[in-house]
C-alpha cells in the first residue's frame, strides 16, 4: 500500500481512536473490551507514526528538498497534541462542572485521560530527543523562530486576559452566574492551552515558509 493510501486510511481511523478513547462517554466493556480498544487505537497511533518516520526519511533522501529541523519536527509534534488536548478540553470541559458550580464526579476522569496525553506526548519527545543526540540542538535562528512564537503566544494570552476582565469588569451582575469558581478555573486553563497551541502554531508555520 503507497503511503497517500496509507495516510488516506490511518489519519481517519486516528481521529476516531482518539474521539473513541476520549469524547464518548465511558461505556463498560469489561476490561477485554477496554483492553482491545485500547490496543487498536495503540496500533492504529504506531502505523500512523510509522508512515510518517517513512516519509521522513523519504524525505531526507531526495537531496533537493530539505529535511525539518529537529525544532520545527519538535513544533509539530507539540502542535499536534496541543490541538487534541485543547479539542477534548472543550468538548469534555463542560463537564467537570456540576450543576450547583463546584466540581463535578466526572472531573477525575478528563483530568487522567489529559494526563494520559501528556504523558506521551513526553514519551514521544524522550524517544526524539535519543535521535537527536547527534545534532546540533538550537541555534540562532532557532532562537529566533521561538522568540517570535513567544511574542506570539503572550499575545494572545493577554488578549484572552484582557477580555475575560472587561467582560467581568463591564457585565451586569445577573449576567455573570456561570462565572462560578469550577468554570473560571476550566476558563484559564483553555487560554493557557489555547496560548500554547499558538506558538506551536507559529513557531511550525514559521519552519514550514522557510523551507519552501
Amino acid at each position: 500500500m503507497n503511503r497517500s493510501l496509507r495516510y488516506a486510511v490511518l489519519v481517519p481511523l486516528s481521529v476516531l481512536a482518539f474521539y473513541a478513547l476520549f469524547v464518548l462517554p465511558d461505556i463498560d466493556l469489561g476490561w477485554p473490551g477496554g483492553l482491545a480498544m485500547l490496543c487498536a487505537a495503540w496500533l492504529v497511533w504506531y502505523l500512523l507514526w510509522a508512515t510518517m518516520r517513512e516519509s521522513a526519511a523519504a524525505a531526507r533522501a531526495d537531496e533537493s528538498v530539505p529535511s525539518a529541523s529537529p525544532g520545527e519536527q519538535q513544533a509539530w509534534i507539540g502542535l499536534v497534541f496541543t490541538i487534541a488536548i485543547l479539542v477534548y478540553y472543550g468538548l469534555r470541559g463542560s463537564l467537570m462542572v456540576a450543576a450547583d458550580g463546584t466540581r463535578a464526579p466526572e472531573a477525575a476522569a478528563i483530568g487522567r485521560h489529559i494526563g494520559f496525553l501528556v504523558v506521551v506526548w513526553l514519551v514521544v519527545m524522550q524517544v526524539l530527543r535519543k535521535r537527536w543526540r547527534d545534532t546540533v540542538d538550537q541555534d540562532e535562528r532557532d532562537r529566533m523562530i521561538q522568540a517570535r512564537a513567544n511574542a506570539w503566544a503572550r499575545g494572545g494570552l493577554s488578549v484572552f486576559v484582557i477580555g475575560i476582565a472587561v467582560t467581568f469588569a463591564f457585565s451586569p451582575l445577573d449576567r455573570l452566574q456561570w462565572a462560578q469558581p469550577m468554570t473560571i478555573s476550566n476558563l484559564m486553563m483553555f487560554g493557557l492551552i489555547a496560548a500554547s497551541l499558538l506558538e506551536y502554531a507559529v513557531t511550525a508555520l514559521t519552519y514550514w515558509r522557510e523551507r519552501h
